[in-house]
């Protein structure tokens, strides 16, 4: 008796053992994964090959890189980006749940169909050749801290879903910011098609290191009529409130038009900053810069060089240790109108050719060492002539 009892303990714990094996192979099967997608040395160097591969649930954790591709997605889903990571295509994502895309750039449009659930946040959507993101018969849908920047159509179109947009920089694009049908339902705050300094930032070189490419007002107007008008604000740039800012800017290879509040309260001072410009344009840059007085700097007030085109409007340029603007290659184009360029050491205003000054009107070149620099006396007069 004692050896068929025995006998039978061991039946149930080798059942037991292999329900307990079965168990942890079913687990592992369902279980959610981690991946990671990168150009090459991973287990995938497609995001469409690891979306297709992994169980529902899983983390995609896309490395820098750029991927032509198509994404696909009709399951639960996390895609994390990395600085670098950007996604060349369009994104579809399909009768889905739970689906979620952080800190991506995509150059393209990102299409949500019969969803719900679905986040994304810290994202840049660009370069689309019509809408930016489109949500069509969706629900519980956030768009929250993206760039939604320079596409060919709306920024956001919404048919027949409710969506939450916060904190959203929407500018730029071609159609309408936030466009959305009668059947739609749309909440939040904190949308913008501009910065404000301070408030989104404390200074303006921050808000013009987070101006992406293609930022600014929308073609159609900021929404349409199923849109409440507080939902985006601003003025499609980087609004400057009075104050005196020690900070030297640069601007490098971006579209951007930055507006002080009033020259006489917007004052960038170069007060103790060292041998530095104040305002410094490199690369190919269109900037318009408005309402701002630029003094005290130890070197030039601006020094305009490379494929730049700069509008100058109501600027005061003053007491600047060496040029008031120094334009000093010759693909530079600028316009200065109702402006004073005075009281710098050195020169007021130092171009290698007239014809770098497209146009001057209403602006005043006084009390400088010399008022004109590496012009000739004739260029010297034409340009004198221009500015009146």
């Amino acid at each position: 008796m004692s050896q068929v009892l025995s006998r039978r303990r061991w039946i149930l714990v080798g059942a037991s053992a292999v329900i307990a094996v079965l168990m942890a192979i079913l687990v592992v099967m369902v279980s959610p994964q981690d991946v990671t997608v990168c150009a090459s040395g991973c287990s995938f160097s497609q995001i469409q090959s690891a979306l297709d591969a992994v169980r529902a649930g899983s983390t995609l954790h896309i490395q820098p890189g750029t991927y032509r591709e198509n994404l696909q997605i009709a399951k639960r889903v996390q895609l994390i980006g990395s600085e670098g990571a950007v996604l060349e295509g369009q994104i579809t994502i399909a009768q889905a749940k739970n689906v979620s895309i952080t800190a991506l750039t995509v150059r393209g449009a990102v299409q949500i169909e019969e969803s719900r659930n679905v986040v994304i946040t810290k994202s840049t959507i660009s370069e689309s050749p019509d809408v930016g993101v489109s949500v069509i018969s969706s629900r519980d849908i956030s768009l929250i801290e993206n760039a939604i920047v320079g596409n060919a159509g709306d920024g956001v179109r919404v048919q027949g879903a409710t969506v939450r947009l916060s904190r959203n920089m929407i500018g730029g694009n071609k159609g309408y910011g936030i466009a959305a049908d009668g059947a739609s339902q749309l909440s939040g705050d904190g949308n913008r098609n501009g910065y404000r300094v301070p408030g989104d930032f404390q200074t303006i070189q921050e808000a013009i290191d987070a101006w992406a490419a293609g930022m600014g007002i929308n073609g159609l107007g900021d929404v349409n009529e199923n849109v409440p008008k507080e939902l985006l604000t601003g003025d499609g740039v980087i609004f400057v409130a009075p104050g005196i800012y020690k900070e030297r800017l640069t601007i490098r290879d971006k579209n951007i038009r930055i507006r002080g509040a009033d020259r006489d309260s917007v004052i960038v001072d170069g007060t103790g900053l060292g041998d530095v410009d104040g305002i410094t344009l490199r690369g190919t840059t269109k900037a318009f810069i408005e309402n701002m007085t630029v003094r005290n700097f130890r070197d030039d007030g601006i020094d305009a060089e490379g494929q730049i085109e700069l509008t100058l409007r109501n600027m005061i340029l003053e007491g600047n240790g060496s040029t008031g603007i120094e334009v000093a290659h010759t693909d530079v184009k600028v316009w200065l109108t109702k402006s004073i360029i005075r009281n710098n050491r050195t020169y007021g205003l130092w171009a290698l050719s007239a014809q770098n000054i497209v146009e001057c009107r209403s602006t005043t070149v006084t009390g400088n060492t010399n008022d004109y620099g590496g012009l000739g006396g004739s260029a010297a007069v034409e340009l004198a002539q221009k500015c009146q």
